[in-house]
């Protein structure tokens, strides 16, 4: 039987084929996928864009290890130097009384000796800290730093003893307590900027090997 047995109506009434395509479980994430790509792609896009007006905005950070920036800490050393000298001056010279003196004038050459003697191994410190001896390595500086503490030590004492001299040893006097911080602060000032400069200021030596 074929399709000539039938009356034509009967082959008219059956609906053609359609093709329903369902999609399958991997295209749908597939295209949430490309959704979420594109969201993150926009997302970072305006995220840079804020960064770039936010440093636009920005000021530039200044560089501090600059010339002037040493010049000024060497400035400073030298006004506090001139500075603890001046008020080391008042205790070492009232201190060199007591030596018993043949004249007065000569109790100054005990504060220039003492000053003297500590700017000289300062220098050297400095000077010594910047060699490397023969073998390459670097220079020892133990006996400079020695000088200036036993020069400072000097100074500090000496300051302390005029402080307390001068409020005729009243210990329960905070006065005189407070004057002696300050009396002894200014040498001890000196030694550690002395040291800070040697590291902040100055270059040290380079080795080859």
């Amino acid at each position: 039987m074929n399709e000539n047995s039938y009356p034509r109506s009967y082959f008219d009434e059956i609906p053609p084929r359609v093709e329903i395509v369902v999609p399958t479980a991997e295209a749908e994430p597939r295209a949430k996928r490309v959704s979420r790509t594109r969201v993150a792609g926009n997302t970072k896009r305006r995220r840079a864009e804020l960064y770039a007006n936010q440093e636009a905005k920005r000021a530039p950070k200044i560089q501090i290890d600059q010339r002037i920036v040493l010049w000024t800490w060497i400035t400073g050393i030298g006004i506090a130097f001139v500075s603890s000298a001046i008020v080391s001056f008042n205790g070492i010279t009232s201190v060199a009384a007591f030596v018993g003196l043949s004249a007065e004038w000569m109790a100054a050459l005990f504060f220039f000796f003492v000053e003297l003697m500590y700017l000289l191994f300062l220098i050297a410190f400095l000077v010594l800290g910047s060699r490397l001896d023969e073998d390459g390595k670097p220079e020892k500086t133990m006996g400079a730093v020695v000088g200036m503490i036993g020069f400072a030590t000097i100074a500090v004492l000496a300051n302390a003893f005029h402080t307390l001299d001068f409020w005729e040893w009243d210990w329960s006097e905070p006065r005189m307590w407070a004057g002696v911080v300050l009396a002894i602060s200014a040498p001890i000032a000196i030694i550690s900027a002395s040291k800070m400069a040697s590291r902040v200021v100055f270059a040290k030596a380079i080795r080859l090997y």
